[in-house]
């Protein structure tokens, strides 16, 4: 018998807010701050303008969903391009055509760009993870717009020093519909937060590292991550590395729904004896880091119980699925 595993109590969350700033060339030191984020316990710094009163913008489903299908790809396969892809891009649609706004890293003056700032934290167990997109424009070019567009890429595996990076295509993850006008005496910069919010610990390898100013990124789970589900048939030792059947990450569906990207992991064990009840043990370990160093590691254990989905059925192949949801707002 088979019986559906289904993540569906902590769905995670995906929010973006942007906001444009305009300021007058002779304002630029003051508009500009040093604004401390974290990495879990870990703080740094990074120079950006005021994040109040920021708007709320329309996230991409379909383009997110199809840079979180090559992402899990890359995490379980390593499959994906292995050639770097731009980090990210912010495209201006203005009365002339299209402003390009390429990552670079910093904020220059007389130039343009994009740099990216990594925060995760941990809150009453379960994680988030912030991507601040801060864009600018600081030419003499003058426009109106009419939207604007975030275009990200996500990446993983340089945890080690012989590994490869893998690197998704740079997609379309948000946009918004905006006015505005830059003249040619001021200077532009928009601000664009993108989070992933409520992420059980189990969850967090199925959350994709977009490229950032750190460099950090998630493990293949080939190298320093794992991710493991134990089938407990009651004569076996039921814990991580233990002896119960077991299975991994190896196949995934990836599907929209309304405003929701769900993405499945079929998972199937042999239990030998028959077991009316079976218990599942999910171990996960994954690694993060940069430059061929782990900086850091979110390992969790999760169990449920699986009952037969006709009464007094008995489990003799166990085959579960793993759902996990991300809701967009």
């Amino acid at each position: 018998m088979s019986q559906k595993l289904v993540i569906n109590k902590e769905l995670v969350k995906v929010k973006g807010h942007y906001k444009v700033i305009i300021i007058k060339k002779d304002d630029f030191y003051n508009v500009l701050k040093l604004v401390k984020l974290r990495i879990l316990n870990k703080e740094y710094e990074a120079l950006m303008p005021p994040l109040n009163g920021m708007k709320k913008n329309t996230i991409d489903v379909n383009g997110l969903s199809v840079l979180i299908s090559q992402y899990m790809s890359a995490i379980i396969s390593g499959s994906g391009s292995t050639s770097s892809t731009t980090p990210a891009q912010m495209v201006l649609t203005t009365q002339s055509g299209t402003v390009n706004l390429q990552y670079t890293g910093s904020v220059n003056i007389n130039s343009q760009g994009v740099s990216v700032y990594l925060q995760i934290f941990e809150e009453g167990g379960n994680y988030t993870f912030q991507y601040y997109y801060v864009g600018y424009d600081t030419t003499s070019n003058s426009y109106t717009t009419s939207e604007i567009e975030l275009y990200a890429s996500a990446f993983m595996n340089n945890t080690c020093s012989t590994c490869t990076t893998n690197y998704t295509d740079i997609i379309r993850i948000a946009y918004a519909s905006v006015s505005f006008t830059k003249t040619s005496d001021s200077y532009l910069f928009i601000v664009w937060l993108i989070q992933f919010q409520n992420i059980p610990p189990y969850a967090v390898i199925f959350i994709p590292t977009f490229q950032n100013n750190s460099g950090i990124m998630a493990s293949s789970i080939r190298v320093n991550s794992s991710y493991t589900v134990y089938f407990n048939n009651g004569n076996c030792t039921f814990t991580c590395s233990g002896n119960c059947p077991s299975a991994g990450l190896s196949g995934f569906i990836v599907y929209v729904q309304g405003n929701c990207i769900i993405i499945e992991f079929p998972i199937m064990g042999a239990i030998g004896t028959g077991v009316s009840s079976l218990e599942i043990l999910i171990c996960s370990n994954v690694a993060y880091g940069a430059s061929g160093n782990v900086f850091f590691t979110i390992s969790n254990t999760f169990t449920t119980t699986l009952t037969p989905p006709v009464s007094g059925g008995t489990f003799y192949l166990a085959l579960a699925t793993i759902t996990l949801t991300f809701q967009t707002s």
